[in-house]
């Protein structure tokens, strides 16, 4: 064998390595985003976690939310504070999932399916609504608040309309 062949040899040999390293680390990636991806989602069911034990594990916590919501009693600045809190921390954890879904870390339609409904229920109530009225203008943003008032809208029946200029926002 000549050397000239040997070097075409040498050349095709090399090109093949390149590909099948190209291809190996192509499943490196993938693995990887799937790897962040479940990291994700893990974040997220702890960021729920804490609200859901804090309200199962707290009797007040639960009375709070649940007779303060609907307004049926009168409750002091302390427990309206307290209420507020909690309704913010429901918010920012539903804002996390609707950020997720618009990069592509979950499904779409993940935020309308899960999130979406729960804070729906909260803020339909007496208290929730009128913290929603006052808090969306301030902490949120502009897509975030749209996308909140279109299932408050779907789950009330009224015509939902979406301004597609700050959704990506």
């Amino acid at each position: 064998m000549s050397f000239e062949q040997l070097s075409y040899l040498a050349q095709i040999v090399a090109s093949v390595a390149v590909i099948v390293s190209l291809i190996f680390v192509a499943l490196q990636i993938k693995h990887n985003t799937g790897a962040l991806q479940r990291n994700e989602h893990n974040s997220t069911m702890a960021q729920w976690t804490v609200i859901r034990m804090a309200i199962a594990r707290n009797r007040d916590i639960a009375v709070l939310m649940t007779t303060g919501l609907h307004g049926d009693s009168a409750i002091d600045a302390a427990d309206q504070l307290r209420l507020e809190q909690m309704l913010q921390e429901y918010a920012w954890a539903s804002f996390h999932i609707w950020e997720r879904t618009q990069r592509g870390i979950f499904p779409k339609g993940t935020f309308e399916w899960t999130a979406g409904p729960l804070l729906s229920g909260l803020l339909r109530t007496v208290r929730g609504g009128a913290w929603w009225r006052s808090a969306k203008h301030t902490g949120f943003i502009p897509g975030f608040v749209a996308d909140v008032d279109a299932v408050l809208a779907k789950d009330s029946g009224a015509p939902v309309v979406v301004d597609e200029t700050t959704h990506d926002s």
